[in-house]
């Protein structure tokens, strides 16, 4: 092998290896945080001890809240059972921060 083909061959393996980690370390956009099966209902639900799950859209975030709803047949609205918060951060104060609230599923995702 010449050197221009082993260098193009480190360039290629390398440039691989940095598309296939960067699917790895994509941050997904939505936090679950889903309350209907506390006891009772908090009044605050965007706080870190409900997370359930992280979604790269809201309607997966949502498909996920009612799905769990569905599944626990349980009868708490939706808009009291599950907020989705987009782009969620713990501050300086330890407070969670979210760009934005969906509460509830803005459709039937079931």
């Amino acid at each position: 092998m010449t050197l221009m083909t082993r260098t193009l061959i480190k360039i290629l393996l390398i440039s691989a290896a940095v598309v296939s980690l960067s699917g790895c370390i994509r941050t997904p956009e939505w936090t679950l945080f889903y309350v209907a099966d506390q006891t009772p209902l908090p009044t605050e639900i965007a706080v870190q001890d409900h997370i359930t799950g992280y979604y790269d859209s809201l309607e997966q975030c949502q498909a996920k809240g009612a799905g769990m709803l569905h599944l626990q047949l349980s009868s708490v609205p939706a808009e009291q059972a599950f907020v989705c918060g987009e782009l969620c951060q713990v501050d300086e104060q330890e407070q969670l921060q979210c760009k934005s609230l969906a509460v509830g599923a803005e459709r039937d995702a079931i």
